[in-house]
């Protein structure tokens, strides 16, 4: 590279460190003599990083600059890039290429570098919208969440040039270090900033697998505003083994306390279930839950397990595939789209339900298919994949459940997890064996995740505070006794917390005693007046106002309940940010339960490592930076 640069002498100059394109404005007396300031020019997002040659004396290089890394040395020489539309040129050591780009791309800037008169209106069209359409590329990147490398295809240019003629998209690389880059960095000061100053958090964990030797813990931080609406921000995510120890989920989970300032204000983490994530979670003084989403998972496939069910939907697919093989085997048009849905997505939990009720709608068009020499689903099959579809119905009903809201809260869990295991889970008078078998599975499945009293605890808390369920009924009268004193005393808590109490009252008037309280006023003290009440009672009053006041309907919203009624109840109000911020799934419920995760996941795993972090943080802050 350069090699007409390295055949001439070295020129003396001053030592000078490799500077940003930042420094361009600094006044540098051998660079440029004094005159009036340089006009402001439509530079790019993330240009600033560029580094430019330290002894480059031609006013052009206001407009270049080479890729740089972290301590601002050059990494490739032989390509610069531009400031205002981000194109990559040859670089050979002189500045003709340069000014030959200049003229005829920006030719309004290169006037206003050197002084020219401006070329008639409409000549050549500005580089504002240059910058615009790079930045419409990389919002397009970051909310489909695509790899950058799409930029750089073919068909992408074309379809680009033919929006904006005479536009060519920058490299992948050019977006990463630059544009993409300056948004994650201000991103992450901006998210920071928020969560450094949040009195209750909760965060969850979205452990995921990218490769079959790599996965990613994604991060997000959930909490109730001052306007009790519920937010998240993804903090961030790091490569972990696929079975994360303790010692990595506990390095993972001390990184985000620290590294946002939430070690005070979290109390809880929602994701993986075992020891791994409560040895983690306990290191910092958390609560760790398991995932709702992952326990009705894998209750679903509990049930899918048993050798009856899987030996039924295993015939069903050798059936599907032979009546799919040769055209005209399976005719009718809602028959085959069944049995292609079926092959597609018969080994996902989430479509277990609706995929068995599909088949039993078409066992009598199904029951004439097969080989000769193979018997079709007999009898006994259809039996298994009836009482399969009988005993995952309800938990395909409680996974809808979690899917209406766009916030699905812990105080959902308790409810949806009793009514499953005390009703629809119970042995019926009726059921077959198989179905009994099944119903035992799927509730020994749930039961096991949810068995530890800490979490019941914190389970029942969320529920106590939650306008639909504040009764309690559900549990029985010592477990409601505990939990509403157990609510007291976090509420007169969280009161004591500093910078937690509400503003003190104005400063009481002195006012003369009448003659009656000048004589007895000693003897007998009033009992109940105002302000006499300590935190720990006011909290206990609050709670039985709030437990035996009508219970909402189940469509009311708890939030938004409490954006009415905080100030009736201002110790509750507290609690109720803390524990209604913790969400019920480690990731969005749509991702866990709907058809929609499945693209998610796979965008995912398309990333390159090395920009998984960075595209997901700015993904899912999308709509607040």
């Amino acid at each position: 590279m350069f090699q007409d640069l390295q055949a001439k002498p070295p020129e003396p100059e001053p030592a000078a460190a490799p500077y940003l394109c930042g420094d361009l404005a600094s006044p540098r007396g051998h660079l440029r003599k004094a005159g009036p300031p340089a006009p402001a020019f439509p530079l790019l997002e993330g240009t600033q990083n560029l580094v430019g040659l330290g002894r480059a004396q031609s006013r052009y290089w206001t407009f270049f600059g080479f890729q740089g890394d972290a301590y601002g040395r050059i990494l490739d020489k032989t390509k610069i890039i531009c400031k205002l539309c981000g194109v990559r040129l040859s670089y050979s050591g002189n500045t003709t290429n340069l000014r030959q780009h200049l003229i005829y791309k920006h030719r309004q800037e290169y006037n206003q570098l050197v002084g020219a008169p401006d070329p008639p209106k409409g000549a050549l069209p500005p580089a504002a919208p240059l910058a615009r359409t790079t930045r419409a590329v990389a919002d397009f990147l970051v909310w489909d969440l695509m790899p950058l490398e799409v930029v750089e295809g073919e068909g992408f240019g074309q379809m680009l040039n033919a929006l904006d003629p005479g536009y060519k998209p920058p490299a992948a690389a050019f977006l990463a270090h630059t544009l993409l880059r300056e948004r994650h960095l201000q991103g992450q000061a901006k998210v920071m900033a928020l969560a450094r100053g949040l009195p209750h958090c909760a965060l969850s964990l979205d452990l995921w697998p990218h490769s079959p030797s790599l996965s990613y813990l994604t991060l997000t931080l959930h909490y109730v505003d001052d306007t009790f609406e519920a937010c998240a921000r993804v903090l961030g995510s790091r490569p972990l083994p696929e079975e994360p120890t303790p010692e990595t989920l506990a390095e993972a989970l001390g990184w985000a306390a620290e590294e946002w300032g939430v070690r005070e204000s979290g109390a809880y983490a929602v994701g993986p279930h075992g020891p791994a994530a409560r040895q983690a979670a306990a290191a910092l003084g958390w609560q760790a839950l398991p995932c709702v989403g992952q326990a009705l998972g894998g209750a679903t496939e509990a049930v899918l397990a048993l050798p009856p069910i899987r030996s039924a939907l295993e015939r069903c697919r050798r059936l599907a595939v032979w009546a799919l093989a040769v055209p005209g085997r399976a005719e009718e048009p809602l028959l085959r789209a069944q049995l292609k849905r079926f092959l597609r997505d018969g080994a996902q939990w989430q479509s277990a339900h609706g995929l068995l009720h599909g088949l039993l709608e078409q066992a009598e068009a199904l029951g004439g298919l097969g080989p000769q020499e193979e018997p079709a689903l007999c009898p006994q099959d259809w039996a298994a994949l009836q009482d399969a579809a009988d005993v995952l119905k309800p938990l395909a009903v409680a996974a809808s459940t979690f899917t209406k809201d766009p916030f699905a809260g812990l105080s959902l869990v308790k409810p949806v997890l009793t009514s499953l295991l005390y009703k629809h889970l119970a042995p019926g008078e009726w059921d077959s064996e198989l179905a009994r078998a099944a119903k035992g599975a799927a509730h020994r499945e749930l039961s096991r995740r949810y068995a530890e009293p800490e979490v019941e605890r914190a389970l029942n808390l969320a529920c106590a505070l939650d306008p639909r369920f504040r009764s309690l009924d559900f549990l029985s009268p010592p477990d409601r006794v505990e939990t509403l004193r157990l609510l007291a005393l976090e509420a007169a808590r969280l009161a004591e917390v500093p910078g937690a109490s509400p503003s003190p009252p104005p400063p009481k008037q002195p006012r003369q005693d009448s003659a009656i309280e000048y004589l007895l006023g000693d003897l007998c003290s009033v009992r109940g007046g105002a302000g006499a009440a300590s935190v720990q009672q006011r909290a206990e009053q609050e709670c039985a106002s709030f437990q035996t006041a009508g219970a909402s309907s189940l469509g009311q919203e708890p939030l938004q309940w409490w954006k009415t009624h905080h100030a009736q109840y201002p110790l509750l109000a507290r609690a109720a940010r803390q524990l209604l911020c913790v969400p019920a799934t480690a990731a969005p419920t749509a991702w866990l339960f709907g058809e929609a995760g499945q693209a998610v996941y796979r965008k995912r795993a398309a990333l390159a490592p090395e920009h998984v972090d960075m595209l997901l943080f700015l993904h899912g802050n999308r709509a607040v930076l």
